[in-house]
């Protein structure tokens, strides 16, 4: 006769009780991100999409949250949209649908109408003779089945706005440009300041000195801006302040209203028309391989680069191929670092877009910060283009 043993060990219990813990379920993939500090759609598309490039895609998915998305704040909850490993540029072309005959337009939802027939008057007699009681009431019940409602909000993101066109500034490369200069107020303030070049606001009415032999017309808009010495070679940099709109002329004088202000205005500096913004309109990134490549020569501002929306100048431009709305990478050169014990690899630094071009030289604004330290001569390396 066949035996059956039985165990009956306490350790074997406990290990069979023990076997749902050691394997784990697999963590639910998150359907939203509260937003830290440093934190970029660009991170959070990168982190959470695994593509940095569907950024836009959550930018759409919160329109409600993100009023700019250029700027998050810590907080902030964020639904994340596509699904990991969807590309914002598919790896192959699909061809375009074959066109179809127009559908029938669906037709409008239909209203059941219910009549209810008045009710009978009735009729009193009385003493003094026949009286209406009451009145003839006609009362009609619309039903209206409505089914599949919806409402949404489309919003169409520009990647580069006039604003960012026009404060980014530029190099002058060596060209000639016939520059006005801004006299100040045309009314004295009521209230004197304490300083004796007080900043111009906005709406305020200035004058405006032409260049010598020229002169300026109502209606045209004019840059105001610093200027400094920039690299060897490239001549100087022109740092924007504002804009002014010329409404008439007194005299030898040009007048105008201040109409956009990027930073202090002050009596001295100046003017010069400015160029006219040719919008991109709402479009996509498509991404570049080997793209090409080039140098920071120099930051517009004297300060340590540590947030976005700071202003670097790098030295390629138009004549190779870059154009407004370009997106680069700034790379860490891989070697030996003068006081490090470790060797520096090639790594991503900051995240860079183009707001302006010339023909040697392209303004960019810094989209993302990885490191803050980014010295002159950095290589950069195009990764993202508009469609043309």
């Amino acid at each position: 006769m066949q035996r059956t043993t039985i165990f009956r060990s306490s350790a074997a219990l406990a290990l069979v009780l023990a076997l749902p813990a050691a394997f784990p379920a697999q963590a639910a993939k998150p359907s939203a991100h509260t937003v830290k500090k440093g934190d970029t759609l660009w991170d959070v598309s990168k982190a959470y999409l695994g593509d940095p490039f569907l950024w836009p895609q959550i930018y759409k998915l919160n329109t409600d949250v993100v009023e700019d998305p250029h700027w998050i704040y810590p907080g902030e909850v964020l639904k994340l949209a596509a699904a990991p490993g969807q590309m914002a540029v598919p790896a192959q072309d699909t061809p375009p649908p074959v066109p179809t005959a127009a559908a029938a337009p669906a037709a409008m939802p239909q209203r059941e109408v219910v009549d209810t027939p008045p009710p009978v008057a009735m009729r009193v007699t009385g003493e003094t003779g026949t009286e209406e009681q009451g009145m003839e009431l006609f009362r009609r019940r619309r039903v209206a089945s409505v089914s599949n409602i919806s409402t949404y909000r489309a919003v169409k993101f520009h990647p580069v706005r006039a604003g960012e066109f026009f404060s980014g500034g530029f190099l002058t490369e060596g060209d000639s440009f016939s520059f006005g200069s801004l006299l100040g107020p045309v009314t004295p303030e009521q209230i004197e300041t304490a300083r004796a070049r007080a900043a111009v606001q906005a709406y305020t009415t200035v004058a405006v000195n032409p260049p010598e032999g020229g002169s300026y017309a109502a209606g045209d808009l004019l840059l105001i801006a610093d200027r400094r010495e920039g690299p060897v070679g490239y001549g100087q940099i022109i740092v924007p302040t504002g804009l002014v709109r010329i409404t008439g002329n007194n005299g030898g004088q040009a007048v105008g209203n201040v109409v956009s202000v990027f930073g202090p205005i002050r009596e001295g500096q100046v003017v010069l028309p400015a160029e006219k913004f040719m919008d991109p309109g709402p479009a996509d990134y498509q991404k570049v391989a080997n793209g090409v490549e080039g140098h920071v020569l120099v930051a517009r501002d004297l300060r340590e680069l540590r947030l976005p929306r700071q202003v670097l100048f790098l030295d390629i431009g138009k004549r190779d191929g870059v154009a407004l709305g370009d997106v680069f990478e700034a790379r860490r050169a891989p070697g030996p670092q003068p006081r490090a014990s470790a060797d520096a690899v090639d790594e991503v630094m900051v995240t860079l877009q183009v707001i302006h071009v010339r023909d040697r030289t392209a303004t960019v604004s810094v989209r993302s910060v990885v490191s803050p330290d980014v010295p002159p001569g950095t290589r950069v390396k195009l990764i993202a283009k508009l469609p043309s």
